[in-house]
């Protein structure tokens, strides 16, 4: 047995969903069944979007959702019985008449003699019944068959009708019933005709959106990969900045550590002069001081 399917599990949502989830889901299988690939004809499709429709209708209003709740809380209703199948009539059930009880009967182990008077009432009365009920069963096989030959009841059929196409037109002649009906013919054709356009301009107005969606799709998917390509730029020329960066820095600190080996060289360089410049005047002085000598 299979279990029964409840608005929640149309909507593919537990009881304890809450209100946006039951909108969320509303928008979404309505999108799909107008839009989507669910392989379904136009009818099923419609038809599923109007089920789907009738459960958010119930379960988004806290009143509704709060009775359609309890009615799930509630035993099912046992199923009806099956309609008897075509083909001959079933035999008739056995009668059973029912037994007597143990405090019934009496000491020599017979009933009484009002249990024996239902049994027998009870008896006939099922007897008459079953005897009524095959009567009118023949009854109407007789009519049955003899309805199609019997030119009496082909008779009265016509006068019957007749009358019910005088009670609906009236004292009109058969010209005018004749107009009626081919007017009423008229209508009903344009009536299909209408429902014909209204499922026409439907079915175009359905493909417009679907083509305006997929532009507007289309249109996003553009927009997405211009913002990638842009975001993919910035951050290519961030990148070529922050190398220049170092590269400035770099050349910077060569520079820097350039300019501190000459000034070392050039101070030693003048320290190495100073010292030359000294040991020269201390050898003056020697020669001047052995010259005086």
């Amino acid at each position: 047995m299979t279990a029964t399917t409840t608005l929640y599990d149309i909507l593919g949502l537990s009881p304890s969903a809450r209100e946006g989830d039951i909108n969320a889901a509303q928008i979404r299988l309505t999108k799909y069944y107008l839009i989507g690939a669910h392989g379904l004809s136009q009818a099923d499709a419609d038809t599923q979007i109007q089920v789907i429709k009738e459960a958010w209708w119930v379960l988004s209003n806290p009143g509704r959702r709060v009775a359609y709740d309890a009615s799930l809380l509630e035993p099912p209703a046992p199923p009806p019985p099956p309609p008897p199948a075509p083909g001959p009539q079933p035999a008739a059930p056995e009668i059973r008449l029912p037994l007597p009880s143990k405090a019934a009967l009496k000491a020599g182990g017979k009933p009484s003699p009002m249990l024996i008077m239902l049994g027998i009432v009870g008896g006939l009365a099922i007897i008459g019944m079953l005897i009524q009920i095959f009567f009118s069963v023949f009854a109407f096989r007789q009519v049955s068959q003899t309805a199609g030959s019997d030119p009496a009841y082909e008779a009265h059929q016509a006068r019957l009708m007749a009358a019910e196409r005088r009670l609906t037109y009236g004292d009109m002649s058969d010209k005018e019933i004749a107009e009626e009906e081919a007017e009423a013919t008229r209508r009903r054709a344009e009536s299909v005709q209408r429902e014909a356009e209204l499922r026409e301009q439907e079915t175009e107005r359905r493909k417009d959106y679907a083509r305006k969606e997929e532009e507007r799709q289309r249109e996003w998917a553009l927009q997405e990969r211009k913002r990638y390509a842009d975001q993919v730029s910035s951050e290519l020329q961030r990148a070529e900045e922050a190398e220049r960066r170092k590269a400035e820095e770099e050349q910077r600190r060569a520079e820097w550590e350039k300019r501190q080996k000459q000034d070392a060289e050039r101070r030693a360089d003048q320290e190495e002069q100073r010292r030359v410049q000294e040991r020269v005047a201390r050898e003056r002085a020697r020669w001047q001081q052995e010259l005086q000598r």
